[in-house]
């Protein structure tokens, strides 16, 4: 059950996401206004107006008979991550640019913390959403930080399910204090290059990852390129 505030629809679409990124919602499975609307205990309206904009942000996808949630390829994950790299890019270069002290000096601390958690997934998941948010937040525009938000659950959904990969996060942290001290100094080239190439790599080692877990030998999309 979900609270009733002010917009019901943007809190339908929040308790869904959380589904679909804690794989309570699995890929593939059928969703329903019905059997949302009875499993968070609200009308269909809300939950229709929340499918429709999860559906064009690419977490769900059209069936036969309705509506599943995506299941990952190859293809969505590099699109995904193609254009959450850009995205934050910007986001970072904005954030060196206008971003205050206490800003970047928290976005700093957050880097430092996703260090101290690296060891476990379910917390670095947290601190690295935490870090990545901050920094769109730091960018002081709302609609990049809202388009940098949705991307970051989409790749979150093709990359948490189906995709085993036991994967060294300290590398990851260490990438996260980079790009927050060239934000702190102010160096916008730099924090964009190095955000946009963490996210290249990481998009890299999941689609070897699912190559493998899927057990096919599957030609790569055209214009990847190995950023390890």
């Amino acid at each position: 059950m979900i609270e009733r505030p002010d917009n019901l629809t943007d809190l339908v679409s929040a308790a869904i996401r959380r589904r679909l990124v804690d794989a309570s919602l699995p890929p593939g499975s059928s969703v329903s206004e019905a059997m949302l609307s009875k499993d968070l205990q609200v009308s269909k309206t809300p939950v229709r107006e929340a499918l429709l904009e999860l559906r064009h942000l690419g977490l769900v996808e059209p069936t036969g008979r309705g509506l599943r949630v995506v299941v990952p390829t190859s293809r969505s994950i590099r699109d995904a991550f193609e254009v959450r790299a850009g995205l934050e890019a910007a986001a970072a270069r904005h954030a060196a640019e206008r971003a205050t002290r206490e800003q970047k000096t928290e976005l700093v601390g957050l880097a430092l913390a996703s260090g101290e958690v690296a060891g476990d997934f379910e917390a670095f998941r947290e601190a690295d959403t935490a870090f990545h948010l901050a920094i769109a937040a730091a960018a002081d525009n709302a609609m990049l930080h809202k388009a940098v938000e949705d991307a970051v659950v989409l790749t979150q959904v093709l990359r948490q399910r189906d995709i085993h990969l036991n994967r060294d996060l300290g590398p990851d942290a260490k990438e996260h204090v980079r790009i927050a001290r060239a934000i702190k100094s102010g160096d916008g080239t730099a924090a964009a290059d190095r955000l946009s190439g963490h996210l290249l790599r990481i998009m890299e080692q999941l689609l070897d990852a699912f190559a493998q877990a899927e057990n096919v030998v599957e030609p790569r999309p055209a214009g990847l390129r190995s950023l390890v």
